[in-house]
C-alpha cells in the first residue's frame, strides 16, 4: 500500500526526473492540512484533499454503500432465478407461493437500474455498455420461470409478476439499445476546458492572498521553507534550472503555479 508523502519535499523526490513540474501540486503538498487554501487551489489539491482522515472515511463509507448496492443490482435477477430454478427444471419442489413474489420483487429491483440507465443514457451520460442486454436476459429466464411454476402450481397471482418480469426485460432491451445510441453520440475526444476568466482568476489569488495573510508569521514562514527546499532539490536534480527556481521561490506562497 503507498503511503502519502510526509512533505513537499518527499513528494518532489518522487517526480520524475527532468519531467515537467506540476507547481500547483507542489504548492497543494506544501499547503497540506490548510483546507480553506487546498479548496482555494482546486483541481491541483484534490489527491492532497482526498487524504484527509474524514474524506479517507467518507469515501470509504460511500465506496461500501456503492459496493452493497451494485451487489444488490447484479445479484437481484440471479435470486429470482435462483428461487424458481428447483421447480421449474425439475430439481427441486420450492414454494411457488414465496419464490414467485421473491423473482417479482427481483425484477422490481431490475426495472429500477433500467430506468436509471434509461435516464443517464437520455442526459448524455452513457453507463457501461451491456448492463441493459444482461439484466433484460436474466429476466426473460425469470419470466419463463414464473410462468411454469405459476401454472404447474396454481399460485395465485402470478400474471402479475409475470408481467413485471416482462416489462424488467423488455426495459432492459431498450436501456442497452438506449446507450449503445448514446455512447455512439460521444464526440472522438473530450471538449478542451475552458480557461479561467481573468476576473475570477483575479477574484481567487485574492482570496488565496487573505488566507495566507490569516495564517501565523511563523506557519507561514514554516510553509514557504518547505516550500524552498523542494524546490532547491527539483534545482539539484536538474529538473528545472536555476532561474525557474528562482522564480518558483519568490512566488507568493499560493500562488506558485500561476507565478512560473
Amino acid at each position: 500500500m503507498s503511503t502519502a508523502p510526509a512533505t513537499a519535499s518527499d513528494w518532489a523526490k518522487a517526480l520524475p526526473r527532468g519531467g515537467r513540474v506540476p507547481w500547483d501540486e507542489l504548492e497543494a503538498h506544501v499547503l497540506r492540512g490548510h483546507d480553506e487554501l487546498l479548496r482555494l487551489l482546486g483541481d491541483a489539491a484534490y489527491g492532497v484533499r482526498r487524504r484527509n482522515p474524514v474524506v479517507t472515511v467518507l469515501g470509504r463509507t460511500v465506496a461500501v454503500i456503492a459496493g452493497v448496492i451494485a451487489l444488490a443490482v447484479v445479484w437481484a435477477p440471479i435470486w429470482g432465478i435462483a428461487t424458481l430454478r428447483g421447480d421449474a427444471f425439475g430439481i427441486v419442489d420450492v414454494d411457488g407461493a414465496a419464490a414467485i413474489p421473491v423473482a417479482g420483487a427481483s425484477a422490481i429491483v431490475s426495472i429500477c437500474v433500467q430506468i436509471a440507465l434509461l435516464v443517464s443514457a437520455a442526459r448524455g451520460r452513457p453507463g457501461t455498455s451491456g448492463i441493459g442486454g444482461g439484466s433484460a436476459l436474466l429476466s426473460a429466464f425469470m419470466l419463463a420461470g414464473i410462468i411454469v411454476v405459476g401454472v404447474r402450481q396454481g399460485v395465485p397471482g402470478w400474471p402479475a409478476w409475470a408481467a413485471v418480469a416482462a416489462l424488467a426485460a423488455v426495459l432492459g432491451v431498450v436501456a442497452e439499445i438506449a446507450e449503445r445510441r448514446a455512447v455512439r453520440a460521444l464526440p472522438d475526444g473530450l471538449p478542451a476546458r475552458p480557461a479561467e476568466p481573468a476576473g475570477d482568476r483575479l477574484d481567487r489569488e485574492q482570496r488565496i492572498d487573505a488566507a495566507v495573510q490569516a495564517l501565523p508569521s511563523e506557519e507561514r514562514a514554516r510553509l514557504l521553507a518547505e516550500r524552498r527546499a523542494a524546490i532547491e532539490w527539483l534545482r539539484m536534480v536538474g529538473t528545472v534550472d536555476r532561474e525557474t527556481a528562482a522564480r518558483a521561490i519568490r512566488a507568493p506562497l499560493g500562488r506558485l503555479g500561476s507565478s512560473i
